[in-house]
């Protein structure tokens, strides 16, 4: 695990804002209004340039590499030509699609990103059976969007390693110190249920390419009858199916759950098949889902929100597997 230090203290907000500010410089929009958005594995800024909306994504050191990052971009341009509700990339004034900025007070230097702003709102609770049907519509279409990786691409493979804590920067064993007696036997058998669903997915064409990796309603936009979604740092090679599991494990305590997975999917298969065999494995891919968080959560005790809710969530979690290992489902 790489160690990241973690900006502290009341200048915190303002050591990043100097940072983006220089990052701004080599788009040419020195001088621009930013509001903080989001400080949390990345801090993403609100950019008014004028009459320009954007947003400014600073990548966290560790994670994703300049390469990584990249290929993300690279790859939201080929789904934005499809036609598709996302994010557009702005190329620094030299043609870069990543930047490198630096500031006084901030530890490392950040790899940055800048997007348009896309526009629409979450609903959040608000989420009916038509915005999930049209949700299930537009993860097809996200799959099913043209794709030629160029050369250099690089992405992470959403295999059973990375799932469960496997990125650079995260403790695997850090979830270690909050369990309770008897759940290291229920990881276990998560994983050994995982380890089985991947194996039966596979890798064909039909079942794995590019992926959201992140489809939650806080990263679903609704304007309109159209669908987008926005924050793609998580994107990668994965199994069709984890996206769905990611859009239905944000649901699952909802009374209308039954009805919303069912919109969830019959929207999908309105564009694209899902073939029942792999649908069985949903909830095990949910459970996956849940238990990666709380590994993620407890190994990356760095940041301060983490140790704060680590305990919460890990024995939450794994109260909830207890009852998927014993049952199949996710309560």
């Amino acid at each position: 695990m790489r160690p990241f230090a973690l900006l502290s203290g009341p200048g915190q907000v303002r050591r990043l804002r100097l940072l983006a500010l220089q990052a701004l410089g080599e788009y040419g929009l020195a001088g621009a209004q930013l509001r903080l958005l989001k400080h949390w594995n990345n801090a993403t800024f609100a950019v008014q340039a004028g009459e320009r909306r954007l947003v400014l994504r600073l990548n966290r050191p560790g994670f994703q590499d300049a390469a990584a990052i990249r290929s993300e971009l690279q790859w939201l341009q080929a789904l934005r030509t499809a036609g598709l509700q996302v994010p557009e990339p702005v190329a620094a004034r030299d043609g870069r699609l990543v930047v490198k900025a630096s500031a006084l007070g901030v530890p490392e230097p950040r790899d940055c990103a800048l997007f348009a702003w896309l526009p629409g709102r979450f609903l959040d609770r608000r989420l009916g059976v038509g915005q999930l049907e049209a949700v299930g519509r537009f993860t097809a279409q996200l799959h099913s969007a043209p794709f030629v990786p160029p050369l250099g691409f690089a992405r992470k493979s959403w295999d059973l390693h990375t799932l469960l804590g496997g990125d650079p920067g995260i403790d695997q064993q850090g979830i270690r110190s909050y369990l309770r007696p008897g759940e290291e036997q229920v990881i276990a058998a998560v994983r050994a249920r995982l380890e089985q669903a991947f194996v039966a997915l596979g890798r064909s064409s039909e079942a794995w390419a590019l992926i959201h990796a992140d489809l939650h309603p806080g990263n679903l936009l609704f304007q309109r009858d159209q669908v987008g979604a926005i924050d793609f740092d998580e994107c990668g090679w994965g199994c069709f199916l984890y996206d769905l599991a990611v859009t239905l494990s944000e649901l699952r305590s909802r009374p209308a759950y039954a009805e919303l997975r069912q919109a969830l999917l019959q929207g999908y298969r309105q564009v694209r098949p899902l073939p029942a065999d792999h649908e069985r494995y949903l909830d095990t891919l949910m459970a996956g889902r849940r238990l990666g968080l709380a590994i993620w959560t407890a190994g990356v005790a760095d940041h301060p929100e983490n140790r704060n809710q680590a305990p919460r969530v890990v024995a939450a979690t794994l109260d909830q597997l207890a009852i998927f290992v014993k049952t199949g489902r996710m309560p």
